[in-house]
């Protein structure tokens, strides 16, 4: 069922309404299962199972395939099964033969409300030790089933996507418990103590829909407008990753499309900021291939073409950090109008298993992937954040306020300079955008638009790219800044910081886009500042729960020894 409500071949943005009752069948289980080993284990097969059937296109990433799903299949098994030892804390203390004590006796009041509030919170907690880390996935889960419910995300920028998790999950927990109460009402069987309890935590799930229905209402309807736009060129070539030998047909279809799409926007009066072609799109390394490019491709040269578009661009390639011991970065190249590479941005979180091999940088674990597997260490992570600048223009409704700069530089920049607007871009590649641990500081530290540039291209699927799209569109909720994704092949789109697209391309298909992409003055949201406080308060009341029960464990055993100790004193005492 969470399969189903994913995003998926069939349902291309998934489905909120099966993502809400997809959780009903584990959570019926965890009131049947007998013992912690059979929690741990159909947990995990339940979490490996969705994995396997949502993300079954990591089986397409060629000769990693074993690594890309079965590794990731069996990491995401590993960490359901100790969930699922977490969540069957509660229900272990009331096994079967006590149901009837539960819906029956006052003195089980509460306890319908906490297993309730449990599993939400353990589901939650799950949810984010799989999606972060050098192993994180964030594939998957229930959050990116809800892009169609654009007004009820909109809580991510407090609680990130976990808040839209917890309610989900307890939607279903809550249907469950009172499917149960239902049945023992008609039998008999259920105190109005129990009833109570259960009325609470209904009332508790709906104020808090209905406060999170009514927040993001008020933030969908609000007006943003744009303090600055950055007309910007994406183009989509759709070349084969794998069949790709060099890359000058690439280049040569790139140029051709960047140059229909130019004379389409000069027609129409407008004049591009910047051009951004996708992830990995040259073949050779920077900067010695600086050389090979103003030659190549032989029928128009690609620096040259830059020079004579006059024009900034974002190239996907790979850049060398360092030659000896040999360190290549998976980046994101700016190069001005003037064709001069000015920096780039190296991909923070590589792809594990595949991008990068775990203790790679070991001399003879290097020497043995190199022998059995062909490959000795991949790509090298960026160890910084980098931003580019790029002139882009004000909003016609934006009032530059007055301002007056005293300057104690040497050079003091041209008074026509000082009215440039530019705009501060930063570039996540990839798998990047679907991590806020990585996007939450680029935002953080000034970036006012993240430029993505992908190629997921060699799953073939539509649901991948689609499932990536909705991950990171939440980056745009959460840290109210607009996303921009230029694709290899797909999704290709401008997202607004509500989350809405403002413009795409089709997928798998060779086009361009001319879009205006709006830059909104920077905000500082719950998410942005505390980041995920959610799943951190999650870990520490489950933390101080365990405690709390080993210390009360601890102490019934205790005083079951000394009652033991005490029967045989007396005994003795009697004979």
């Amino acid at each position: 069922m969470l399969s189903l409500a994913i995003p998926n071949e069939l349902l291309h943005f998934g489905s909120p309404a099966a993502a809400m009752l997809a959780l009903i069948p584990l959570y019926f289980a965890y009131t049947n299962f007998s013992s912690y080993k059979q929690a741990a284990l159909l947990t995990g097969l339940n979490t490996m199972l969705v994995h396997l059937m949502s993300s079954f296109w990591l089986a397409f990433f060629k000769d990693f395939a074993v690594f890309t799903l079965g590794a990731s299949a069996l990491g995401t098994g590993v960490i359901g099964a100790v969930a699922g030892l977490i969540l069957y804390s509660p229900f272990h203390r009331y096994k079967k033969h006590t149901e009837l004590r539960i819906y029956a006796s006052p003195s089980y009041r509460a306890f319908i409300p906490f297993r309730i509030l449990w599993f939400c919170t353990v589901y939650v907690l799950y949810e984010w030790m799989k999606s972060t880390g050098w192993f994180g996935y964030p594939w998957g889960t229930v959050s990116s089933a809800f892009y169609r419910w654009n007004v009820f995300i909109q809580i991510a920028d407090i609680t990130g996507t976990y808040g839209v998790t917890f309610l989900a999950v307890m939607f279903g927990a809550v249907l469950t418990e009172g499917f149960f109460i239902f049945l023992k009402a008609r039998m008999n069987g259920c105190s109005t103590s129990a009833a109570q309890g259960f009325f609470h935590v209904c009332c508790v799930w709906t104020a808090l829909f209905i406060l999170s229905f009514c927040y993001g209402a008020s933030r969908y309807i609000k007006p943003m407008k744009p303090v600055k736009y950055l007309n910007t060129i994406l183009v989509q070539q759709n070349a084969d990753p794998w069949k790709k030998k060099n890359d000058n047909d690439t280049i040569l279809l790139s140029e051709r499309l960047t140059e229909e799409k130019l004379e389409e926007a000069k027609a129409a009066g407008e004049q591009a900021d910047l051009i951004v072609w996708s992830e990995g799109c040259l073949k050779y390394s920077f900067p010695n291939a600086k050389n090979h490019y103003t030659y190549f491709p032989p029928e128009k040269p690609l620096i040259p073409f830059i020079q004579k578009t006059g024009i900034p661009f974002v190239l996907g390639g790979s850049y060398v950090q360092n030659h000896s011991p040999r360190k290549v970065i998976n980046a994101a190249m700016l190069f001005d109008k003037d064709g001069i590479m000015r920096g780039a941005y190296g991909k923070n979180h590589l792809v594990p298993c595949a991008e990068v091999l775990p203790f790679s940088d070991i001399p003879a674990v290097s020497a043995f992937l190199k022998k059995t597997i062909g490959i000795s260490a991949g790509w090298t992570p960026g160890d910084q954040y980098v931003f580019f600048d790029v002139p882009g223009r004000y909003s016609p409704a934006y009032k530059k306020p007055a301002v007056k700069v005293i300057s104690l530089a040497d050079e003091p920049r041209a008074a026509e300079e000082k009215e440039i607007p530019y705009v501060r871009i930063s570039t996540p590649i990839c798998f990047d955008d679907a991590f806020p641990d990585v996007c939450r500081p680029l935002a953080a530290n000034g970036s006012e638009v993240f430029m993505n540039i992908t190629d997921d291209s060699w799953s073939k699927t539509k649901s991948s790219e689609y499932q990536h799209f909705v991950i990171s569109a939440f980056r745009a909720i959460e840290l109210r800044t607009t996303l921009v994704r230029s694709t290899n092949s797909g999704y290709s789109a401008v997202i607004d910081a509500r989350g809405n697209v403002l413009s795409d391309m089709p997928l798998f298909e060779e086009a361009a886009l001319f879009c205006k992409v709006p830059v909104y003055k920077k905000q500082e949201t719950v998410y942005l500042r505390f980041g995920n406080w959610l799943p951190h308060t999650a870990a520490l009341f489950v933390t101080i729960f365990e405690i709390f029960m080993l210390a009360l464990r601890n102490k019934n055993t205790e005083v079951s020894s000394e009652r033991r100790k005490l029967a045989k004193t007396k005994k003795h005492h009697k004979k």
